[in-house]
């Protein structure tokens, strides 16, 4: 094979480092320059080019080069400056833009010249033409204009550094794809002993099981939430006396490394030991039973309609207005510190003082408040951002996960060291004790969406490259220590994984179908024991773009249908009431559409009549299905950054001719649930194609899979 290849590739690697450093052997890139209505692109000073996006996209062209490239270029460099940063690059060929979501980075905030350095060493090979040429194509953070400058674009071999960072990551690809093998095998063996129950007070830790008469010597294991059960990490291994039923008491903290931790977390599991080390011979098993400090009564929705993103302001009034009765709140963990400020609230965890940004927990205050005194049900959606969003770095640090990806917007919650864990623990310990106390001095907070829509964790819930299962088995601990936790105060708090319109398909070959993720999270819950889980949907039509719904093609009346959105809630609905779906086998689990809307193309008449329209044929659909308990729109107002969509109900805040104005699908919402409905929705039967509302709901029965594991 040649050594030599003509230059030309395409970004799938991730950010490697900004730094200073250039390679002396580098192979200079030349900007071919041009411009276009989207954006503006200038030579402000010899080989320095200026890029003002405005506010769509904007593409660099790099001139073809004939010479032949070294077999060792392996990676793109370029100096840029960039006050404010961009939302994502992507380097393709010859502006091909198929696949751009599996290969978007992250180009972090430069206010001085920085280098910003890509692996493409893995798609050099499929470059073939000396006519090819690079294009980066450079997506803002913002609606509003935003300027970069770029020089020096450069090809170059790895430095000594990546080549560390190469080996390492190689060394972390073979331990996952370990881990998702004896993951696998773990979750499917049908294991001779069992713990049964696990219940955790004040005082202590009671786990009971039977070894039924396992021949040798058999130990009960705990496995804290920040090991891996399949890599045996134990820090108690007690022997079991007796032949058959066994029932044992645990202190409720342990010392581990000097730190304490709260066993309210720990697996149980039941092992013997061989030559090579414990082989396990059960399923682990977390804590079946709370004790939680306040006996709070257990309150539902007392209506379908809810409000997302809800915060206390101008238009709170919008509450009753709309007869919403339940609300989502983001709430941002990047209020945790680790240091003292005049501006921070103190408070002790595990032995541990931490401190929590006042400014911020009071803004949660007023909104938590406010929904207090009208009585709504509060999912409050815990979202960590990476480390270059906290203001204390060193806690954002802590928080990152571990194989986190730049490309990411939130991280998934580290949990993989004892110091990581008690930071999340204690920052949701902070919000459940402050916000389920039985006055409701500060609102309450009933139900715990899980990040945001993790079968696109790649996007919204990053934990680097991981299979489906390698990521539930990290995400159901994250779920898992939201509801312990919750349970410490309150007996009813539920967790709610969150998930996009994707159901059998995907986002990008990093992401998940939903379909997919429920699945093994009824397997991680059959095996380790159940606990009160409910799912947050979020069924915005095909395009998010377009209205009118009941025109999706890829959503079909099956469970096998690539989305689930508006037009086909009745298979949603199916799932939550199938059998294996429910709670303990007895009960249906909580089902809230909690981020969703459709959107209006414009401010045209037809276009807010087809808005109108869509959200009629929603409200009519989720009417019709019981087993979805409430409708979360999203959003409340059209927001500039979201992309050019107008999913709101009110107008932009900044319209011009009407700010923040209600829409004709505000109104369709107010009259849902009234007695006002039929004559407030007539008007959408001609849009829609219809005579009459029950032409739209499907019937027939929905098969669901039976089988589990």
């Amino acid at each position: 094979m040649s050594k030599k290849r003509f230059v030309g590739l395409l970004l799938i690697g991730a950010l490697l480092f900004v730094s200073q450093l250039h390679a002396q052997d580098a192979v200079p890139l030349s900007v071919a320059p041009k411009e276009s209505k989207g954006f503006v692109m200038k030579e402000v000073e010899k080989g320095v080019f200026e890029v003002t996006t405005a506010p769509n996209d904007a593409v660099i062209e790099f001139a073809p080069l004939k010479e032949q490239l070294p077999e060792d270029v392996a990676v793109l460099s370029f100096d840029y400056f960039c006050a404010s940063g961009m939302e994502f690059m992507v380097v393709t060929v010859n502006n091909d833009r198929s696949r751009i979501e599996e290969n978007m980075i992250r180009l972090p905030i430069a206010e001085g010249w920085s280098t910003f350095s890509v692996d493409v060493s893995d798609k050099l090979k499929q470059l073939k033409s000396p006519n090819d040429f690079l294009s980066l194509l450079i997506v803002p953070n913002a609606a509003k204009p935003t300027t970069m400058r770029i020089k020096s674009p450069r090809l170059r071999a790895y430095t000594e550094k990546e080549i560390a960072q190469n080996r390492q990551k190689a060394e972390r690809e073979a331990r996952e794809k370990r881990l998702n093998y004896d993951i696998d095998v773990y979750l499917k063996k049908d294991h001779p002993c069992q713990v049964t129950d696990v219940k955790v007070t004040d005082e202590g830790v009671e786990v009971a099981g039977n070894i039924k008469g396992m021949p040798g010597d058999v130990y009960l294991c705990e496995v804290p939430m920040f090991g891996d059960l399949t890599d045996l990490t134990f820090i108690t291994e007690k022997k079991i006396d007796k032949p058959t039923n066994f029932k044992l008491k645990f202190d409720r903290y342990a010392q581990v490394d000097g730190r304490q931790y709260d066993r309210l977390y720990s697996r149980w599991v039941l092992a013997q030991k061989s030559q090579k080390g414990y082989l396990i011979c059960s399923h682990g098993r977390y804590a079946d039973d709370v004790k939680a400090q306040y006996d709070l009564p257990h309150e539902v929705v007392a209506t379908k309609k809810g409000i997302g993103g809800f915060h206390d302001g101008p238009y709170a009034s919008d509450a009753d207005s709309l007869q919403a009765t339940s609300i989502t709140v983001n709430i941002w963990l990047g209020f945790m510190r680790l240091t003292p400020s005049d501006n921070s609230i103190p408070f002790e965890y595990n032995g541990k003082t931490y401190y929590a940004d006042k400014k911020t927990i009071d803004g949660f205050d007023k909104t938590l408040q406010f929904a207090a005194s009208k009585n709504m049900i509060v999912s409050a959606i815990i979202l960590v951002a990476p480390e270059r969003a906290f203001a204390d770095k060193a806690a954002g640090k802590l928080f990152e996960h571990p194989d986190f990806d730049p490309a990411g917007i939130y991280t998934m919650p580290n949990m993989t060291t004892l110091e990581s864990l008690n930071l999340y623990a204690a920052a949701i310990d902070f919000l459940a004790s402050r916000y389920n106390r039985p006055d409701k001095k500060y609102g309450r907070i009933h139900h715990w969406i899980a990040h945001n829509e993790v079968d696109a964790g790649w996007v919204w819930t990053n934990a680097g490259i991981k299979t489906p299962l390698r990521f539930m088995d990290i995400y159901v601990k994250s779920m898992r220590l939201l509801y312990y936790t919750a349970r410490k105060y309150n007996p009813h708090a539920e967790v709610l994984i969150t998930l996009t319109h994707y159901w059998q398909s995907r986002h990008n070959e990093y992401c998940y179908p939903s379909a997919q993720l429920l699945d093994l999270l009824l397997d991680y819950t059959e095996a380790e024991g159940d606990f009160k889980w409910g799912v947050a949907h979020h069924p915005y039509p095909q395009s998010l773009f377009e209205p009118k719904a009941w025109l999706d093609t890829e959503a079909t009346f099956d469970y096998n249908t690539p989305l689930i959105t508006f037009k086909n809630l009745e298979v949603l609905d199916a799932w939550i009431k199938q059998p294996r779906a429910l709670y303990k086998g007895k009960e249906k689990r909580t089902l809230y559409l909690s981020e969703q809307n459709p959107n209006s193309k414009d401010y045209s008449e037809e276009a807010l009549l087809e808005q109108a329209a869509g959200m009629a044929y929603a409200l009519k659909k989720l009417e019709a299905c019981d087993g979805i308990d409430a409708y979360q729109m999203h959003g409340w107002f059209d927001q500039r950054g979201e992309g050019g969509l107008r999913i709101g109900i009110r107008r932009f805040p900044d319209d011009k001719d009407d700010p923040s104005g209600r829409k004709p699908a505000w109104f369709v919402f107010q009259a849902f649930g009234t007695d006002r409905e039929e004559e407030a929705f007539e008007f959408a039967k001609k849009i829609i194609g219809i005579d009459s509302w029950d032409q739209i709901i499907y019937k027939e029965p929905i098969a669901m899979p039976t089988q589990s594991k």
